[in-house]
């Protein structure tokens, strides 16, 4: 008899938890196998992005990684010693700032949001191969003693890192090529006068052009004084070190010591690599019941920290759809969708990092930018499972695949405390919003109510609503508040109707990941149930008319 699961995720770093945590909440029978005896304790990845906190927040973790992370307040570069450009880490209007977060403290806090969801890290098992069928797929798992056992798995997702040997079995080419630079890296206590919370770069230019370096400084929580330090290795010191070695503290001071300001001390060495920087992509995100997502998809040069997150953005786009195919309420068409949203961003992800690489070995600047956020990441116009029913609609208000927008100043009744929109999105859900201005009527609230009657049949625990009303609807003596099929929130300040766009009637789905999916100018129950047939691949509306 095989070990049998729906889906095995290959690797655990911060990809393949976050994917294992989502898909063990929502109900799906997920393992998690990876070939390292424990977790290693090494500060990889650092930066947290915008986006990032809030799937994060999604899990319910957000707090505990603001608490073990430092906040990025901006970015200084220094060229030979002097300081040349400053800039503040953009911050007004944002769901959260930029956040510095160790790789481990990172995995830390997921594989406890995995442990809470009832799965674990099954540790010391090296995926050796796997053989797909029609509907399985059956892998090969070697232990620490060289024993074999097969696991049989519906899907396998591999997110096993840039020599991913799911992709390799799969035989999907990773494209692209390596930089020649090599870099080095160490994890130390740096004594200085400068500011905590900033980004730091050191430009040394060297005659003539030869001799030119720069190295990067971001700080780390443990102490006041730590920071991971990363810089371009000069041509004799790379000959010196071989790829993945690890310098001990005296070569560290050596090479790092000239480059940063005068009078600083450096100690406490906690890690230290030499290594080489890839720009790479995945032909293909999916093959079959198999799917790449992180490095295993995509790597790219540090610059901006985008790799973890997006590979982790990865694991959220993923996650919802392997639980509706797990549960049966989607076909593989759904599953088909992930490379068609994902590996664009990928491919614009390598290319824009290349870029911003090519520019900081160029000229050593650093720009913090609305971009590195990653919230304006979306799926409009590319996505074959969104939809838009609102014609005419000015680009500039949020439309399907976009990501939805924070409103806050929502106020339920019975609640002495103002709401945001985010606050009722996510967790698994699909969530139905309609918008109801001060023309409402009986006929409009009935509308709704047979929408979301609709949803929930067609969707069942994945279904969730929320109506969204005027001031005056809200406080007119005939609204009824207390609805148990949806919430309704009062738009107190206007800022949902603000940052939507909304008008009298409209309906939007916003996707379990954040991303509206659907929107029309009425909230139509054939016409939802209409696109959520197309979405899913599935024909739900027949389990609608037998009801």
């Amino acid at each position: 008899m095989f070990d049998t699961t729906d889906v095995l995720i290959a690797g655990a770093g911060p990809v393949g938890l976050l994917l294992a945590a989502e898909l063990r909440r929502d109900g799906v029978k997920a393992r998690v196998i990876d070939a390292h005896d424990e977790r290693v304790f090494f500060v990889k990845a650092l930066g947290v992005t915008a986006r990032t906190l809030e799937i994060f927040e999604d899990l319910g973790i957000a707090r505990d990684a603001i608490d073990a992370g430092v906040w990025l307040t901006g970015a200084d570069t220094f060229q030979d010693g002097a300081s040349a450009f400053g800039a503040d880490v953009p911050r007004a209007g944002l769901p959260y700032g930029a956040l510095s977060l160790a790789q481990f403290e990172t995995e830390r806090i997921l594989e406890a949001a995995l442990a809470r969801n009832g799965g674990h890290v099954e540790y010391g098992a090296t995926l050796v191969d796997f053989t797909e069928s029609a509907d399985a797929i059956d892998v090969r798992i070697q232990d620490a003693c060289g024993k074999d056992r097969t696991i049989r798995c519906r899907w396998l997702v591999g997110c096993d890192g840039a020599r991913s040997t799911v992709r390799r079995q799969a035989n999907i080419a990773y494209e692209g090529d390596q930089y020649p630079q090599t870099f080095m890296l160490a994890d130390l206590d740096v004594d200085w006068n400068l500011p905590r919370g900033r980004m730091y770069r050191f430009n040394v230019s060297g005659e003539g052009g030869a001799g030119s370096t720069t190295l990067a400084a971001l700080p780390v929580r443990g102490s006041a004084r730590r920071y991971r330090l990363s810089m371009v290795l000069l041509a004799d010191d790379a000959a010196r070190h071989t790829l993945n070695s690890t310098p001990d503290f005296a070569e560290i001071e050596r090479i790092m010591l000239p480059i940063l300001p005068p009078g600083t001390r450096l100690s406490s060495m906690r890690w230290s690599s030499v290594y080489r920087v890839s720009h790479r992509i995945a032909r293909n995100y999916a093959r079959g019941r198999v799917f790449l997502a992180g490095d295993a998809a995509h790597i790219h040069p540090p610059v901006g920290g985008q790799g973890m997150n997006t590979g982790l953005q990865d694991a959220h786009n993923l996650a919802w759809k392997l639980t509706l195919a797990a549960r049966g309420v989607a076909s593989e068409a759904l599953l088909d969708s992930y490379e068609a949203e994902r590996r664009p961003v990928g491919l614009d992800v390598v290319e824009s990092t290349s870029r911003a690489l090519n520019t900081v070995l160029a000229h050593g600047e650093i720009k913090p930018a609305m971009r590195e956020t990653q919230l304006l990441v979306g799926y409009r116009g590319g996505s074959p499972i969104v939809a838009d029913e609102c014609a005419g609609m000015d680009a500039q208000w949020p439309a399907p695949g976009d990501r939805a927008p924070q409103a806050g100043a929502l106020v339920e009744a019975f609640i002495g405390h103002a709401q945001r929109l985010h606050d009722h999105l996510g967790r698994g859900r699909h969530t139905l919003v309609c918008y109801v201005d001060n023309a409402a009527d009986s006929a409009c609230i009935a509308t709704f109510d047979a929408a979301v009657d609709a949803w929930r049949t067609a969707l069942g625990a994945a279904a969730n609503a929320v109506s969204i009303v005027s001031p005056k609807v809200a406080n007119a003596a005939s609204f009824e508040p207390a609805r148990e099929a949806y919430r309704t929130l009062s738009d107190n300040a206007g800022e949902f109707a603000d940052a939507f766009g909304a008008q009298h009637g409209m309906a939007w789905v916003v996707r379990p990941d954040g991303h509206i999916g659907y929107r029309s100018a009425s909230c139509s129950p054939d016409a939802l149930i209409a696109w959520l047939d197309r979405a899913l691949g599935r024909n739900v509306g027949l389990k609608l008319q037998s009801k």
